[in-house]
């Protein structure tokens, strides 16, 4: 039966809620917190490993964009899941340092003019022993970037 103002007749079929439109982005996005941890603890390594490349090798500052860079994706990865953001700070916390422990076993490998093996050189230059005089600026606020934009990465957005 229709009321008057009515432009259509009633339909004989009951009206069905429109499914919601998931763009492409949000399909790729991982759909539990272990999966974006697993995630965000995969992009802690291959950032912490350029920043051994570029700091232990290279002797390059510019591992404070890898730091930036590798932060923020951190986050990212985690806002996907609305983790908390203090958890992608501890996963950043985490690449800064497997990034120097990275760095260590990278000195430790090319040691110019050492007799001695790899593994005796580990053994005989333990990691604190090694970062202490190596502890500079660039660690410092490598730190505080990668913390800093993981912060941003995972910061709760409106919308």
């Amino acid at each position: 039966m229709t009321e008057p103002g009515d432009r259509r007749p009633p339909s004989s079929r009951p009206a069905s809620p429109t499914p919601p439109r998931v763009s492409g982005v949000e399909r790729l996005r991982p759909a539990t917190l272990p999966v974006a941890l697993l995630e965000a603890g995969l992009v802690a390594l291959v950032s912490a490993a350029a920043w051994a490349f570029l700091t232990g090798v290279l002797e390059f500052p510019g591992a404070l964009v890898v730091a930036v860079i590798g932060g923020w994706l951190i986050g990212e990865v985690l806002w996907s899941v609305r983790a908390h953001p203090a958890v992608a700070a501890a996963v950043a916390l985490l690449a800064w340092a497997v990034g120097l422990v990275f760095t260590w076993l990278t000195a430790m490998a090319l040691l110019p003019g050492s007799s001695r093996t790899f593994v005796e050189r580990v053994e005989n230059t333990p990691f604190l022993d090694w970062l202490a005089p190596q502890f500079g600026v660039i660690e410092s606020v490598g730190l505080v970037l990668y913390v800093v934009a993981a912060l941003f990465g995972a910061r709760p957005r409106s919308g």
